[in-house]
């Protein structure tokens, strides 16, 4: 599945990697900006139906990167596309993290916190995913469309408190919650999946240590959890007195 636009880009880039005629590949694009849509409503509707038709000797191979939240939208229904985007911009417009983003996003979707995993069942799931988010948490990346939530209802409702907006609810939302929170089944495990980090700010900056080290750099991983922008380099001066000269130093800042 590819952000609205990506064929076009490929097609003008790259054209020898684009599907060639009669391919049993299909290709979904959709969350154009980044932003659910329909388009990618209909993609994960049309990726669901085809786990949900999987069968014990079957086996799921899954690819999952930053923004995948966005391309695999499945409201549970009640709940709309939009009534859940809504919900989304407001808690993000009050400041919450894109761990409390991701929950909410998982309590109201059919295929977040695990819902992929369950529709496969009992197929064999392995997921290959390349980390956005700091630290590498396979339950926050794309929201964890192949690990089990570890969050509950009262959890949502206490992010919900905290900014503010329990009380503005659609009822749609009120009515999935409820539903949820009476479960008798409890939370599902996903004992059936292999969930592999492939690719990550971590593994990225290791490798460029490395290979800095075999051009004969000293070569110094500053921190591989760095969030947001960094000082200017002027004010870390004081930081490289004590080698003579300024190191190689690979560092990186993840924005979730």
């Amino acid at each position: 599945q590819l952000w609205g636009g990506a064929r076009v880009t490929i097609w003008l880039q790259k054209g020898e990697m684009l599907l060639k005629p009669h391919s049993r590949v299909q290709v979904f694009e959709g969350a154009e900006n980044n932003l659910p849509d329909r388009d990618a409503l209909r993609a994960a509707l049309a990726i669901q139906q085809l786990a949900e038709g999987l069968m014990a000797d079957d086996l799921l191979l899954v690819l999952i990167s930053g923004g995948g939240s966005a391309l695999l939208p499945a409201p549970i229904p009640p709940v709309t596309l939009e009534e859940k985007q809504t919900l989304t911009k407001l808690l993000a417009a009050r400041g919450a993290t894109i761990q409390e983003l991701n929950t909410i996003r998982k309590a109201l979707s059919q295929l977040k916190g695990g819902g992929l995993a369950q529709a496969a069942y009992p197929a064999q799931v392995v997921s290959l995913i390349l980390s956005d988010v700091v630290g590498d948490p396979v339950e926050v990346i794309a929201s964890g469309p192949t690990v089990a939530s570890a969050h509950n209802v009262q959890d949502c409702l206490h992010i919900l408190n905290r900014y503010g907006l329990r009380a503005a609810l659609p009822r749609s939302v009120k009515t999935v919650l409820a539903r949820a929170d009476s479960d008798p089944h409890g939370p599902y495990s996903c004992g059936h999946v292999l969930n592999v980090i492939i690719g990550s700010n971590a593994l990225a900056l290791a490798e460029a240590q490395q290979q800095a080290e075999v051009l004969g750099y000293r070569a110094v991983v500053l921190s591989a959890a760095m969030q947001g922008w960094d000082a200017p380099a002027a004010h870390r001066a004081d930081r490289y007195q004590c080698h003579g000269h300024p190191p190689l130093v690979p560092a990186a800042s993840v924005m979730a």
